[in-house]
């Protein structure tokens, strides 16, 4: 069985191309759609047997991992709005009216509907510069953040594999804009940082407009997370209040909550959000940093937009070199 909430999209597409004839497509073997919450049966007794324990235990209809950790974080809810930050980056903004567009993806949640989506790009572009300087503990790129910086900012494109949300180009490309001589690898830390904060920043300013509703808060959560730097640098390139929750996998928090509320423990999603959802710190946005990342943001979109061209041209030139030749 399947959650009416991951398999929106499907169902969109599904409903787009059928007007069509000449799509001859075959029948769709879905299997029945249940609504979150629903309870759909128990836990087989044939599980093997290191299983054998939640023989019986009742299964209920959740959904996919983002919307469960967003469930975790507690931002399932009208007018909130939550990002997580693994491989890669997921941005949304809960509303109750569906206003898809500009780029971003409305699903719907029995009713509520999340307004944007995932990134191509996020904490892995972490991992990638560590990579490349030789650095593998999380305290050493925690000492490399407290290194020194230099004064002039260094722009970070984190287009390292393309982008989905909000622009849907996979011939995007990363790039440093503005390296000096003396720029060193702590400037290229908090670039790449910042880098994939200006982008979170994109989607949300796309989801308030096409929403009209202002985002007051952002729940946080993922790898990123534990980041107190990463965190800050959120709140002041999104001029918003970071929110972190104290769930370590809200995933499986969120998955938690869909249960007890089956279970009946709850009234419903909402009444089990405040009585089980907590939060492990709060960063609120610095006034003269987030004036400074106004003007970073803005340069940031210029210069993605001047060098997109060239992401484009690069790429075509890596499959023109891929072909065979005489």
């Amino acid at each position: 069985r399947v959650s009416m909430a991951p398999a929106t999209r499907l169902l969109a597409q599904l409903e787009r191309l059928a007007p069509d004839a000449s799509f001859a497509l075959p029948p769709v073997p879905l299997p029945p759609l249940h609504a979150p919450v629903s309870r759909i049966g128990r836990v087989d007794a044939s599980v093997p047997r290191a299983l054998q324990a939640l023989a019986g235990v009742p299964v209920f209809c959740c959904s996919h991992d983002s919307w469960a950790s967003a469930l975790g974080l507690g931002a399932l809810q009208a007018g909130r709005a939550y990002n997580l930050s693994g491989t890669t980056e997921v941005f949304g903004l809960m509303t109750e009216h569906d206003t898809p567009g500009d780029g971003l993806l409305s699903v719907d949640w029995d009713g509520l509907f999340h307004i944007g989506g995932p990134s191509q790009n996020g904490a892995a572009t972490v991992r990638w510069l560590t990579s490349l300087l030789g650095i593998d503990a999380v305290p050493d790129f925690e000492a490399l953040l407290g290194g020194p910086r230099h004064p002039q900012p260094l722009l970070f494109l984190p287009y390292l594999q393309g982008e989905r949300v909000p622009y849907w180009n996979p011939r995007l490309r990363g790039a440093f804009v503005g390296l000096h001589s003396q720029h060193g690898a702590t400037d290229l830390a908090y670039a790449v940082l910042e880098g994939v904060a200006c982008a979170t920043r994109e989607v949300l300013g796309r989801a308030e407009r096409l929403s009209g509703v202002p985002v007051r808060e952002v729940r946080f959560g993922g790898g990123g997370a534990a980041n107190r730097r990463w965190c800050q640098i959120k709140a002041d390139v999104c001029n918003r209040p970071i929110v972190v929750g104290a769930a370590p996998e809200p995933g499986l928090l969120g998955a938690a909550i869909t249960a007890w509320t089956g279970l009946g423990r709850f009234a419903d999603l909402a009444a089990a959000l405040d009585a089980l959802v907590q939060v492990a710190a709060r960063h609120a946005p610095d006034p003269a940093e987030a004036l400074r990342y106004d003007r970073v943001f803005a340069l940031f979109q210029q210069a993605r937009g001047a060098l997109a061209p060239v992401s484009g041209a690069l790429a075509d030139l890596a499959a023109f070199s891929a072909r065979p030749h005489p």
